[in-house]
């Protein structure tokens, strides 16, 4: 293709370098064979994501949504494979390039996100395997309901009430210098560079912000596209690519590098300050745009890296 006779199908990363690219050497036999089964992987992973009985159309809206990031990505492989152009991009079936962007799988989660559906429970249900120094390793079962109350389930099935009236129990989110409940996260806006201006200028501070929010909050699918595009903005986020967590879940991994000081000794003004470099990763299920894991290891220390495996988030009807 020489111009742009249709900018939706045009419309993904590497697009231009396609054009530009002209006539190219034939491909061998086994790249194409290679690009054709990256293809037809993602279009059967498309499949599988359908619903088996299809709704009535209804023409309620004349936004056009763009094709799944899925599909754009295989035929971008696939131009790869035929040595149409060398872009970096995420392989849809081996290993990722080095040099794949996460702000464009950010951008591809924010699209998963848009698409979940919406829901309006009465609680939300939370289940989190904890790994660090401090605690060991437990499994801690919670839910909250939207006045932000706070109950815990004991391994064995024991609910415990939230204690009426105990100061500091209620769920609730940072957002700049704010804490926010769950009615409140309603209310937040759902474009990006208005929600973007409510958390901290600094990109590490907004990146910690965000993904905590993104971790276990009852955001809705606007308001989750709205953070996964902020991150696609932030700054010093590193693709790894195809992983599993520590249960075997397949997802995709980010990582970031981040620069934290800490004051050592005691009284008011405390003794030296000590500057600390962790690397952060973050595992994301690419069908539903979930978190998966995350974890926080201190650079230079022999210590094993904290980890937060997400079991469950999502909305529950009632406590048990």
């Amino acid at each position: 293709m020489t111009e742009r006779t249709d900018h939706s199908l045009l419309d993904f990363p590497g697009a231009g370098e396609l054009i530009a690219a002209g006539g190219v050497a034939p491909p061998s036999a086994g790249a194409v064979d290679g690009a054709w089964e990256a293809v037809a992987r993602a279009a059967r992973e498309e499949e599988r994501a359908r619903p088996t009985t299809a709704p009535p159309t209804r023409l309620t809206s004349h936004r056009v949504r763009r094709p799944r990031r899925l599909l754009v990505a295989a035929a971008a492989v696939a131009a790869i494979a035929t040595g149409a152009v060398a872009y970096p991009v995420l392989d849809m079936g081996g290993e990722p390039a080095a040099t794949a962007s996460a702000s464009q799988f950010f951008e591809g989660m924010a699209e998963v996100a848009e698409d979940a559906p919406a829901t309006t429970p009465a609680y939300w249900k939370v289940r989190v395997e904890t790994d660090n120094q401090d605690d060991g390793k437990r499994t801690d079962t919670s839910y909250f309901d939207r006045e932000g109350r706070v109950w815990s389930v004991d391994a064995d099935g024991t609910v415990h009430e939230p204690p009426a009236g105990e100061e500091g129990k209620v769920k609730k989110w940072p957002v700049g210098k704010k804490w926010l409940t769950w009615p409140d996260l309603e209310k937040l806006p759902t474009d990006e560079k208005s929600l973007a201006a409510l958390f901290p200028k600094d990109a590490h501070s907004r990146f910690d912000q965000v993904t905590i929010m993104l971790e276990d909050s009852p955001a809705g699918p606007e308001l989750r596209a709205a953070l996964f595009r902020i991150l696609a903005d932030t700054p010093g986020m590193k693709l790894v690519g195809d992983v599993r967590d520590s249960k075997g879940r397949a997802g995709v991994a980010v990582e970031i590098t981040q620069k934290s000081w800490v004051r050592l000794g005691e009284g008011e003004n405390g003794g030296d300050a000590v500057t600390l470099r962790s690397k952060d990763r973050y595992v994301i299920a690419p069908d539903t745009g979930l978190l998966l894991e995350t974890t926080h290891k201190t650079i230079g220390r022999d210590t094993p890296p904290d980890r937060y495996t997400w079991l469950e988030v999502g909305p529950a009807d009632r406590v048990e």
